[in-house]
């Protein structure tokens, strides 16, 4: 029995190092310092010397901060590395997500496109370049939503949204041609409001969850 929780313990304090070791590679290699990261982290730079020192361990909520700001998995940081391998940096994941997220929307408007050269051909009466690339606009903001659902901060989705529902209004302004279209336009702005208030109570939430894990984590350094 002693000797499970002997070898336990061992375990235990391999698996800090590892850790340890990881963090101060990974923020060595995005070029920050302690306090740097500490400032980024709304964390004091002695609680990130004593995670890199495996004197403490940082909360999953810290450590997958860490992850998406090094452009790596949360894994990563739990496994031995001879050597850390270099990964990109936060900056250039940040650039290559975007691309991405563009490449993308920018296929719906080659659709739209197509679409427009081949209906031309049969009968270029119908206003069909018009309305192609006017539906191409809200299907490609729902494109970059998807992509800022997975990758973006809070007030990137907020933007995305907003632009959406503006270019849906615009979209049914257009197509039906309505007497009172103005009208239109007032919802979207009640529903624009809606969307900033939404996501300023979603930020306040995860700001508060924030709070209570460093606020733990704290209380956790000052009993050890």
């Amino acid at each position: 029995m002693n000797e499970t929780i002997t070898s336990a313990n061992t375990d235990n304090e391999q698996t800090k190092a590892v850790i340890a070791q990881n963090l101060a590679e990974f923020r060595k290699q995005a070029g920050l310092t302690q306090q740097q990261l500490a400032s980024i982290l709304n964390y004091s730079d002695k609680a990130v010397s004593k995670w890199e020192r495996a004197e403490g361990l940082p909360d999953v909520l810290v450590l997958k901060t860490l992850a998406d700001l090094y452009g790596v998995t949360v894994n990563d940081f739990l496994v031995p590395h001879g050597k850390v391998v270099v990964k990109p940096s936060s900056k250039s994941v940040v650039t290559r997500r975007w691309l991405v997220a563009l490449l993308s929307a920018g296929l719906v408007y080659l659709v739209a496109t197509v679409t427009t050269v081949v209906a031309l051909f049969f009968n270029d009466s119908v206003p069909v370049a018009k309305y192609a690339f006017l539906v191409a606009l809200p299907v490609s903001l729902i494109v970059l939503l998807v992509f800022a659902c997975l990758w973006c901060k809070t007030w990137e989705k907020c933007v995305v949204v907003s632009l959406l529902t503006w270019s849906l209004c615009l979209l049914i302004d257009v197509v039906l041609t309505l007497e009172n279209s103005w009208l239109i336009y007032t919802v979207g702005a009640s529903l624009q409001l809606l969307i900033v208030l939404w996501f300023c109570l979603r930020h306040t939430i995860l700001k508060e969850r924030l709070g209570k894990q460093k606020s733990k984590q704290e209380q956790t350094e000052i009993s050890t």
